[in-house]
């Protein structure tokens, strides 16, 4: 599992240069007049602004905010930080891959290497990604957020190994009956080319059955 990070080409910021989560700011006040973006509606269209200015794709999946803040984190004195993690599938990653960013700005990091403290990065985005981590860890075992790191159309098989990445352990029954039963994923009415399915075998295309997270009342596993 690999984590995107983006160089900062601000001289005026501090950390400039450094690898960073890429980000931005709200803007709260219209700025066309002077030949700059307009307000931010809400939260949601600065979010989809960012991305689309810092890699852009809109991730498959973004989670609830996260706000930490202190004098600390930044040389200019005392911020807040509202992050957020995301997921991102094929599509996403070909949208960033193939936008025209410079490859001296961006890389794909191991996320056990950020994980571990092997690398350092601007301001606290470090310790950011790790309390993320945590987060979205807990939550894989209790939400179908594992399902939106998948693309659009997937197979069983597919979801076996998105689970595996996060060191989870699913098996086809558990997925038939807390997953497809229960209208989590929906029946694409396909049916993949026989090489696509384990073990040489035709299998069924599913897809998600709602675009919102669903909540378990119990560990996927139990």
């Amino acid at each position: 599992m690999k984590h995107f990070l983006s160089s900062g080409e601000n001289p005026q910021r501090p950390d400039c240069g450094k690898w960073a989560i890429p980000g931005g700011i709200v803007f709260d006040e219209d700025q066309t007049a002077s030949g700059g973006e307009p307000a931010d509606i809400d939260f949601e269209s600065a979010r989809r602004r960012i991305c689309r200015q810092k890699i852009h794709t809109f991730p498959n999946f973004i989670s609830d905010p996260l706000v930490d803040g202190n004098p600390k984190r930044d040389p200019d004195g005392w911020s807040v930080s509202i992050s957020h993690y995301s997921l991102l599938n094929s599509e996403n990653i070909g949208q960033i891959e193939n936008s025209g960013i410079d490859s001296a700005r961006l890389q794909w990091v191991p996320l056990e290497k950020l994980l571990n403290n092997k690398m350092e990065l601007a301001f606290d985005h470090v310790s950011q990604i790790q309390h993320a981590w945590k987060k979205l860890r807990a939550a894989v075992e209790y939400t179908s957020v594992v399902l939106f790191f998948l693309d659009k159309e997937f197979l069983v098989s597919d979801i076996i190994e998105a689970y595996e990445k996060f060191g989870v352990e699913v098996n086809r029954m558990t997925i038939k009956r807390r997953l497809i039963d229960s209208g989590v994923i929906v029946s694409a009415n396909k049916i993949a080319a026989s090489k696509k399915g384990k073990g040489g075998k035709p299998a069924t295309v599913y897809q998600l059955g709602c675009s919102d997270v669903s909540y378990f009342q119990t560990c996927l596993r139990g």
